[in-house]
């Protein structure tokens, strides 16, 4: 009898034993970094890095003094395993440590190795700014950020001196109609009319502001838009022809690209009083 019963326990004990299967999914791969404690990049140094299945990345990234302007981020030597074909990695750019949405300057997407320019945004100087990259299976790949052609922001214009060539440039790098753009600012001796004159290498535009926020254009017949063209010219005559610009008064300038073909157009700038 305590032989049947030693038989029966063994049966039991070894159902029990018996491995389950599940359909959980394997994790590999390292993440880098997290939303408290991001993952640092020097501006114009490549660093490898990578997302663990299906997870997140974290890094963030500081601007230098004098680093107002358009940025982009190469994501290159893309390697991606178990993830989807056209929909890899998504890249959240953001203002603020928290990462929050109401933060968050740019989003995109790349399905392989890519160079993202964050929907031609620019960046204030001195600034740091955080990147959230998700994953889409397991990746690796190496990250620059670097800094564009296209100059100053809406918080950190750059400064013109009047009657002083100032050069610069714009930039198109996807071919579409989402040039660059770069911010400037002058401010007036004397109640005048001001020209603005630019030799350029293709065609651009501009737009003359009142305000720091670059929000309230200066209002004339044709707001102070200059014609789409090569060396460009226009006068800046305030809210009438004959009441010019207001003396001591800071004044604030878009330059924008017009193309839709892969270029950098160059330029030299001049705001200066009419006749001078």
């Amino acid at each position: 009898m305590n032989k049947i019963f030693y038989f029966i326990l063994v049966l039991i004990m070894s159902a029990c034993s018996v491995e389950t299967t599940t359909n959980e999914p394997t994790t590999s791969g390292t993440s880098d970094g997290t939303a408290s404690a991001p993952v640092e990049l020097t501006v114009g140094t490549a660093k490898s890095g990578g997302i663990a299945t299906n997870g997140d990345s974290y890094y963030q990234f500081t601007t230098s003094a004098t680093g107002a302007g358009s940025y982009k981020l190469a994501i290159e030597s893309m390697v991606v395993t178990d993830g989807w074909a056209s929909y890899a990695v998504t890249t959240s750019l953001y203002s603020t440590a928290g990462m929050t949405s109401s933060s968050r300057l740019d989003w995109e997407s790349c399905a392989a190795s890519c160079a993202l320019y964050f929907d031609y945004q620019n960046l204030d100087a001195s600034k740091t700014y955080y990147l959230k990259l998700a994953g889409f299976g397991t990746v690796t790949y190496s990250l620059t950020v670097s800094q564009g052609g296209s100059e100053g922001s809406t918080n950190d214009p750059v400064e013109l001196t009047l009657g002083t060539a100032h050069s610069g440039t714009i930039d198109n790098i996807d071919g579409t109609w989402e040039n660059g753009y770069s911010y400037y600012k002058f401010t007036t001796a004397s109640a005048d009319n001001y020209t603005l004159t630019m030799t350029n290498s293709d065609s651009l535009d501009c737009i003359l502001y009142s305000n720091s926020a670059f929000s309230t254009v200066v209002s004339n017949y044709n707001y102070n838009n200059c014609t789409a063209g090569t060396n460009l010219s226009d006068n800046f005559t305030g809210t009438s022809s004959s009441a010019g610009l207001s003396a001591s008064t800071a004044y604030y300038l878009r330059i924008e690209g017009t193309l839709t073909t892969v270029k950098t157009t160059t330029y030299n700038i001049t705001v200066a009083a009419e006749g001078n």
